[in-house]
């Protein structure tokens, strides 16, 4: 059966949320400390996903299978660089992973920037999570100059910035 993208909408809140907290359980387990993964919890992400799709915060892209929602993602054109499209979040259904459907998602996000005129595409990345570094690197992503951290339990979270041009 094929999967087809097309913009979120109030009512996919909830299926979003789902793939968020168990893609992260999945994704992160022993790259992250635990406590932090499980504090995002489902009631906490449907209200985030109900707030980024009311107010548009976030352009919210969905993959569809038949009736059921099996990945998102979200990216913004960057406030200070309207030539930047930051990507913020690509998740899928953990029973989805390697079925090419993250490339789908890519090809997209960078449809989308030539639509608008936009010359480079950055996002953050877990400094220890070897698969997303790979999958962004095999899509033309490199690293910059750039990274967020965080501290958790005395534990020190890195997301290093990528970029590419499109």
């Amino acid at each position: 059966m094929e999967v087809n993208l097309r913009n979120a909408v109030q009512t996919d809140a909830q299926e979003i949320a789902e793939i968020h907290v168990n893609s992260w359980k999945s994704a992160f387990d022993g790259l992250m400390p635990e406590g932090y993964i499980n504090g995002f919890t489902m009631s906490s992400r449907i209200e985030e996903w109900q707030s980024t799709i009311r107010t548009n915060t976030e352009s919210v892209v969905v993959a569809e299978r038949g009736n059921q929602i099996v990945g998102f993602m979200s990216y913004f054109v960057h406030p200070e660089n309207t030539e930047t499209i930051e990507l913020s979040k690509l998740y899928l259904c953990p029973n989805f992973y390697g079925q090419r459907l993250g490339s789908k998602f890519i090809t997209h996000l960078e449809r989308e920037s030539q639509a608008l005129g936009v010359k480079t595409i950055k996002l953050y990345v877990l400094d220890n999570n070897e698969a997303a570094i790979q999958f962004y690197s095999k899509h033309g992503f490199e690293f910059a100059d750039g990274f967020m951290s965080e501290e958790f339990e005395g534990a020190v979270i890195i997301d290093l910035l990528m970029i590419k041009r499109v």
